[in-house]
């Protein structure tokens, strides 16, 4: 396999940055397996003693982008849906807050997709990590936030059926079956609420026209 041409640093670009953006582009041409520290170390001009102090493996290599992207933080909903807060539009906030992250770093998680099915060792071992790590998140905020949605399964139950909807909801983006006839970020959108609408629902509960419960139109949550 042919040596990847040495890049320099973009300016205003610090030489980890620089590292971690080539990595990227290496692992999605050649997969992760195909990818030796000693081919990112050529093409980022670089010798592999001094690649190896920023990144000792590639496993660390992609945890730091995971960190890069916030990937690994607790979940923040920095666009919460307008007027009262529910728990119908907290749920479909914090799902759609989910898929769009993982929107912005689409070519990262295709390329985690692809490795994991292929089996790649470093690949399965760090996607294992960000699952569980968004299981800690999602059992937590819902521990805290809406408690009342656990049931009998308790808030392990209800995080992992909800890390198994966005994954799949994603796969189904990246296979092409997911309607975007109005873009992705608005079908994620859409599914977000739609999910949320049936975890939502009272049991016995009357609706309106829209197939809103009246006791969660009628009681929204105290934000906080």
């Amino acid at each position: 396999m042919s040596q990847a041409s040495p890049s320099q640093t973009p300016a205003g670009t610090s030489q980890r940055q620089h590292i971690l953006d080539t990595a990227l582009t290496l692992m999605a041409q050649r997969g992760v397996d195909g990818t030796s520290m000693r081919d990112l170390a050529a093409a980022t001009g670089l010798n592999v003693a001094s690649l190896y102090h920023y990144f000792p493996s590639k496993r660390d290599l992609l945890v730091a982008v995971l960190a890069e992207r916030g990937l690994l933080d607790d979940i923040v909903v920095t666009s919460p849906t307008p007027g009262d807060r529910t728990s119908r539009t907290a749920l479909a906030d914090l799902l759609n807050e989910i898929l769009q992250s993982m929107l912005e770093v689409e070519d990262f998680v295709r390329l985690m997709m692809g490795e994991a099915l292929r089996s790649d060792e470093t690949a399965l071992g760090v996607g294992k990590e960000l699952l569980s790590i968004t299981q800690e998140s999602l059992e937590r905020w819902i521990a805290e936030e809406e408690p009342q949605l656990c049931g009998e399964p308790g808030p392990a139950g209800v995080a992992r059926l909800l890390r198994a909807m966005v994954i799949g909801l994603f796969f189904e983006h990246v296979a092409g079956v997911l309607d975007e006839t109005d873009g992705a970020a608005a079908a994620f959108r859409r599914r977000a609420e739609e999910v949320a609408a049936i975890l939502c629902r009272p049991t016995g509960s009357s609706t309106d026209g829209h197939g809103t419960p009246s006791s969660e139109r009628d009681s929204p949550l105290a934000a906080g």
